[in-house]
């Protein structure tokens, strides 16, 4: 194990190799861990048995860098390999090791010493094995024209598409939208969420992940925030100026969006890169199970097992009550 900034270079580009071979998200390669670093996050690199997981370091925990898989270098989860990994971080800094939603089917270490676990919401995933074609058509099975009237409203009043964006115009207008956006209004935003401005918009910048705008008149009113590894694009972000909300900005990337930009690019499935929610209930194909991951201390491990199942069930309400996310942080 070793801090970021002591890898040599043979030891990066093995990563990065590594990456290009087995990698599913972004959050498992060396430039995502460049880009934390960046942003104020102290990394520790694990390696053993062939594999390679990132870590931040904060003052009273290590949290891994990858959600869902946070080994790379193996394509299916095996809790047998992760213990190793995480037990070596535990032993030298003598922190606990946090792993949030990860695949279930790592549940498998809570039958090792310090380790724990508990659920959380499943990952919302579309097979896209058919290129989008059948996307509108599960949206309407449904129970929602919403998508077609929205579409028609977008084409009507000459909102466009601006594909796959990056560098530092990109990056800004994305923040602006953002900083537009319900999620800010509510103390949600990338600017009020620890180093995720500063993450986002290096990844941007520096062209590590891509930018689709909805524009009116060449002003950013909405952006997808996309990433792709392989054959598996992740949708890490979305949001949208709170004065376009009649358009549906969100939807209207995540249906037409999507099939326009990367409907015949050789696409396996399209993450959605999170819980349940309205969205994501007209859209997904399949899900998921996933858990969060703890070693070392139990009381602070049931501590964050209660903090992270009050948000779910805040999230979940809301869901319930067939409102988006947006409030639950009312």
């Amino acid at each position: 194990m070793a801090a970021l900034e002591d890898l040599s270079p043979a030891r990066v580009q093995r990563w990065q190799d590594a990456y290009e071979r087995t990698g599913v998200r972004v959050q498992q390669s060396p430039a995502y861990a460049r880009a934390l670093s960046a942003a104020g996050s102290r990394i520790l690199v694990a390696t053993g048995d062939d594999v390679v997981a990132a870590f931040t370091r904060g003052p009273a925990m290590c949290s891994a860098v990858g959600a869902d898989e946070p080994l790379l270098g193996t394509t299916e989860p095996c809790a047998a390999r992760l213990v190793p990994v995480v037990a070596a971080v535990r032993r030298a800094t003598g922190l606990p090791v946090y792993l949030p939603l990860v695949d279930d089917r790592y549940a498998e270490v809570s039958g090792h010493g310090e380790f724990a676990c508990w659920d959380r919401p499943p990952n919302s995933l579309i097979d896209w094995t058919r290129q989008g074609l059948d996307l509108r058509d599960r949206v309407r099975e449904r129970g929602t024209s919403q998508p077609d009237r929205k579409r028609r409203l977008v084409e009507r009043d000459g909102l466009v598409l601006d594909h796959g964006t990056t560098g530092e115009a990109a990056a800004r207008d994305m923040l602006a939208v953002d900083d537009r956006s319900w999620k800010a209004a509510r103390g949600q935003s990338m600017r009020e969420r620890g180093d995720q401005a500063a993450l986002y918009g290096g990844l941007v910048r520096d062209g590590v992940v891509g930018v689709t705008f909805l524009r009116d008149g060449g002003a950013p009113v909405a952006f997808r925030l996309d990433s792709r590894a392989g054959d598996r694009l992740t949708c890490l972000k979305w949001s949208y100026d709170e004065s376009y909300r009649r358009y549906s900005p969100g939807l209207y990337l995540l249906t037409e969006g999507l099939v326009r930009q990367w409907g015949d690019r050789g696409l396996r499935v399209v993450d959605l890169f999170g819980g349940p929610d309205t969205v994501k209930d007209l859209l997904h194909t399949h899900r998921v199970p996933r858990i969060d991951v703890w070693c070392g201390d139990p009381e602070l491990g049931a501590a964050q097992a209660r903090d992270r199942r009050a948000l779910d069930e805040r999230t979940g309400r809301a869901r319930d009550g067939g409102r988006g996310l947006r409030h639950a942080f009312e």
